[in-house]
């Protein structure tokens, strides 16, 4: 649940730098996972793999990635880190 209102700030930020990205992240590949990646990068000096993109922000699993990588992606949102992110939501 936490992590898919994640996902949706993800995508907000996302439309930042790219506004005309398609508003559901399952939807995104290629050239759009490749963005997301320098966005990453530019705004949290943070990487993912785009087979980490797939297994993990195009499912609709509730089983949640490592807390290290939901620091960088709460970070990419525009919080501290996952307890902050917990906390306001």
């Amino acid at each position: 649940m936490l992590f898919s209102l994640l996902k949706k700030e993800i995508v907000t930020t996302m439309m930042q730098s790219y506004p005309g990205i398609d508003p559901g992240i399952t939807n995104w590949k290629g050239q759009e996972i490749t963005d997301f990646q320098e966005d990453l990068m530019i705004r949290v000096k943070g990487q993912l793999s785009e087979k980490w993109f797939y297994n993990h922000m195009k499912s609709d699993s509730e089983a949640l990635p490592r807390i290290d990588v939901l620091n960088m992606l709460s970070q990419y949102a525009g919080y501290s880190n996952w307890k902050d992110f917990r906390h306001k939501k």
